[in-house]
């Protein structure tokens, strides 16, 4: 493993925890990426010490979350997070009055995993042999209970135990696997397709909120595409996006794919990517069929605020999008309607808008599936180059000649008024 990859502050809290004499050991994503020979984003700890434990280790530090809570340990510029060794729920047992709880619902999802454990049993709850790795620093070795190493070297993705039970107890666990399958290029178990085909429908079961952040970790990292495609292949991409699907089960591939290749293409290049814009693409037909209804009684710019709020109320039945993102993307699609219209007034107040960037970016995409002529986005492309009076020109060769000839007819009588009220010595110069 390349040891210079490893965070400086993930070090430095495991080894203050050891000193502390607790275990302190880097675990999980951060440990699969080094044996896989890729350098990890993130950095997460685990430990025997309880949450209030390490909360009173470290003064910069935190203790969030319900159902799963742990540590966030702030230094310098980074948040670590350190969580204690969990046990399964069904196998709980107190420690010390530290307040454990676990309870599983009666569909067998797990809905409160604070059941505080051993590191074997902490390895045994996690969900993938991979992902159950724990890098000792102190001793430079990497500890493994469940196979990890094995099959980290054979780019096998394997579950820990049976997978419709794993699944069963966390249904985001399917698009877990579909999401290393597509950042990692893993082989699966030949047991994960049909257990994912069995248990989709227990996506439905979880909530909405938490279903977005998923959503994003598959779309934001830099495999959207290879995401999708396995979301598609596994039937899980309308379980997800109802509405982007009409009634054969079709969607936009053609503009999806190249939205996803293009946010592939930021990512790689460090430019920002935001959920706006992804759920902008993904809802695009159907908003654009819910304007049709909602056009036939209201006003346009009324009737795309009320297909835009129609078609994420459906929307986050299932993955609950925050209103600020809902907003962007109905921003960036009332803008569609303004950059196709080019009013000479409009233009200058468009290219100064905040979303006009992620608008423009979409207008291309629209082009490209041959929706709006290519001529329209070459315009909008062109005269974000252009200086100030090639500006002015291009937005006045948009008015109709009529107008243009009485606006210089205009000028020219503006002007001749100023020249015969002038002074004579200015009229002189």
């Amino acid at each position: 493993m390349e040891r210079d990859w490893l965070s400086a502050a993930a070090l430095q809290i495991a080894g203050e925890l050891q000193d502390a004499g607790y275990d302190g050991y880097l675990v999980g994503g951060c440990v699969r990426d080094l044996l896989l020979g890729r350098r990890p984003k993130d950095f997460d700890i685990t430990t025997d010490a309880s949450p209030e434990e390490v909360r009173r280790l470290f003064r910069r530090s935190r203790i969030i979350g319900r159902r799963f809570q742990l540590v966030h340990v702030r230094l310098g510029r980074e948040v670590i997070e350190v969580a204690t060794y969990r046990a399964k729920p069904d196998g709980a047992r107190a420690r010390g009055g530290r307040g454990n709880s676990a309870a599983i619902a009666a569909d067998g999802r797990v809905i409160d995993d604070n059941a505080f454990g051993t590191i074997e049993q902490d390895a045994a709850r996690r969900d993938f042999t991979i992902n159950s790795l724990y890098y000792d620093p102190r001793r430079d070795c990497v500890l493994d209970f469940a196979g990890g190493v094995r099959d980290a070297r054979k780019r096998v993705l394997r579950m820990i135990g049976e997978p419709r039970a794993r699944f069963t107890e966390d249904p985001v666990r399917m698009l877990r696997a579909l999401r290393f399958r597509a950042k990692l290029d893993l082989e699966w178990e030949r047991g994960l397709p049909p257990a994912i085909a069995e248990c989709r429908e227990l996506l439905a079961s979880v909530p909405p909120p938490r279903l977005f952040d998923e959503t994003l970790k598959m779309f934001h990292h830099g495999h959207a595409r290879k995401s999708w495609e396995e979301l598609r292949a596994h039937g899980l991409a309308a379980t997800l996006f109802p509405p982007a699907f009409d009634a054969d089960g079709n969607a936009p591939e053609k503009l999806i794919g190249m939205a996803l290749d293009n946010t592939d293409e930021r990512v790689r290049h460090g430019k920002p990517v935001i959920a706006a814009f992804l759920f902008a693409v993904l809802l695009w037909m159907p908003f654009k069929r819910e304007l049709a209804r909602a056009a036939r009684g209201l006003p346009h710019a009324e009737a795309v605020w009320a297909a835009g709020d129609a078609v994420f109320a459906s929307q986050s039945l299932r993955v609950a999008v925050p209103r600020r993102v809902a907003v962007a993307a109905m921003e960036i699609w009332q803008m569609q309607f303004a950059l196709e219209a080019r009013k000479p007034r409009a233009v200058a107040r468009l290219l100064g808008e905040r979303r006009f960037r992620a608008a423009f970016d979409f207008l291309l995409l629209r082009a490209r599936i041959g929706e709006v002529e290519a001529a329209l986005a070459e315009w909008w492309e062109e005269i974000q180059e252009c200086g100030e009076d090639e500006t002015r020109r291009r937005i006045e060769a948009l008015r109709p000649r009529r107008a243009r000839s009485a606006s210089s007819g205009g000028n020219e009588r503006r002007a001749g008024r100023r020249a015969r009220h002038a002074p004579a010595a200015a009229l002189n110069k």
